[in-house]
């Protein structure tokens, strides 16, 4: 899928839905998060069976089309999630760095068994 996907900047168009019996709406004039296509990516909000969701606009966006469109990921979709998990898990390493624990004897007691 290639696409030249454009937003509105007026703040008058949302997506609402329901996860886990929680309402949400997404800001889509201009959307806060998008996908390197410039796409908005809603599949956190997809669960298998039915799924409900409202395109709000509070003024006049007939310059546009609002199309939901179901795709396996992109190449370049998955180029980013390959570059995010790759930091995440170098940000775990260092984490864990930091975490390691004390030693179980002293360290004055080793350095003294050690003269």
């Amino acid at each position: 899928m290639h696409s030249q996907c454009s937003w509105p900047i007026s703040g008058d168009l949302s997506l609402q839905t329901k996860r886990d019996g929680r309402d949400f709406i997404i800001p889509l004039a201009p959307p806060i998060l998008v996908t390197p296509d410039n796409c908005v990516d809603i599949s956190a909000f997809i669960r298998s069976g039915e799924n409900a969701f409202s395109v709000v606009q509070q003024s006049d966006m007939s310059d546009y089309m609002f199309i939901l469109h179901a795709h396996h990921p992109t190449p370049v979709q998955l180029s980013h999630l390959a570059s995010y998990r790759k930091r995440h898990e170098e940000w775990v390493k260092i984490t864990r760095a930091f975490c390691t624990s004390e030693p179980t004897e002293s360290l004055w007691k080793r350095s003294q068994s050690r003269s």
